[in-house]
């Protein structure tokens, strides 16, 4: 069963150092990118995988293109522009592994995501679709609902990760507009609980659950260091995040999302999940996204099967 990621990939300066940007001397360049991250675990996780994106004609799409290829994610879809630049983002990391981001995202080849490229998609062997907020805009916000509305059609999930990124648009107002756009399509949800507010005016899940998400099959409230909520059918688990280290945060939010539909995939009907199954899914993708925060980095930090059950043991 093969997985689509629509939207960015970009590369990740992580700043060496403990402290904010201006203050941060030396950076490690990783691959990155919500999306092309679930694309990666994916992979990792056993399924066939394709990142639909662009990536500019620059050093930087280069060695981004060779990390997809590593990773053995399909690269069919991926196209590389001249007339626009690889994104990318700096990151810097507190004492406890959390994150903040600078971009250099506006005008890049992740915003410019061609209908024609959509075009070119072959749907049949595609069970899940994912995509995320910070693309969705530009000229890519067309490709996305072109892709998401044909795919939607053909009896294909969809799944969004709400990954907030204030700092790459215009207005507050326009962002969650765009949002709630897509929102009518969308299967597996991935909302932050520092996310769940802006999004649905709500402080508490259950209410969002009956009011804003009632359609949605699959809601995934992740926590941080508190583990996550999952809602399916009526059904809801809780998860905790085992003892760990966290030495940086970059991507495990992904990689909770990416383990989840990859184990989801696994089920023989995922119309009909029943509690126990839920809380195996929801357990495993917790601890998936626990050990990667043990590691620098977000796709070097994603683990296979068997690299995952040696960590757990």
């Amino acid at each position: 069963m093969a997985v689509l990621c629509i939207g960015e990939m970009l590369i990740d300066f992580i700043g060496g150092e403990k402290g904010t940007i201006d203050k941060v001397d030396t950076f490690k360049k990783e691959a990155g990118g919500c999306v092309a991250n679930v694309a990666c675990v994916t992979s990792k996780l056993g399924h066939k995988s394709y990142l639909l994106t662009s990536l500019g004609q620059d050093g930087f799409g280069d060695f981004l293109e060779s990390i997809l290829k590593k990773e053995n994610v399909d690269c069919k879809y991926l196209t590389r522009t001249k007339d626009y630049f690889t994104p990318l983002a700096f990151v810097s990391l507190d004492d406890k592994g959390d994150r903040s981001f600078s971009f250099y995202f506006k005008g890049s080849s992740a915003l410019n995501i061609l209908e024609e490229d959509v075009d070119k998609v072959d749907l049949s062997e595609i069970k899940v679709i994912h995509f995320a907020s910070i693309a969705i805009q530009e000229k890519s916000k067309e490709s996305h609902m072109k892709l998401i509305k044909k795919a939607k059609q053909l009896g294909v999930k969809i799944s969004f990760d709400v990954n907030l990124r204030f700092n790459l648009w215009d207005s507050k107002e326009f962002y969650l507009q765009t949002i709630k756009e897509f929102l009518p399509y969308v299967d597996i949800l991935k909302v932050a609980d520092n996310e769940l507010e802006f999004l649905t005016k709500k402080d508490n899940i259950e209410n969002a659950l009956k009011e804003d998400f009632s359609h949605i099959d699959f809601v995934l409230y992740t926590k941080g260091e508190n583990g996550a909520e999952v809602f399916n059918n009526g059904n809801k688990v809780l998860t905790r995040i085992p003892e760990i280290k966290a030495v940086d945060t970059t991507g495990a939010g992904d990689a909770f999302a990416g383990a989840f539909i990859s184990s989801l995939l696994k089920e023989s009907d995922i119309n009909n999940i029943e509690k126990e199954q839920l809380k195996n899914i929801a357990k495993f993708a917790t601890n998936y996204a626990s050990l990667t925060t043990t590691k620098t980095g977000a796709i070097s930090s994603y683990l296979t099967y068997g690299e995952y059950n040696e960590k757990i043991k």
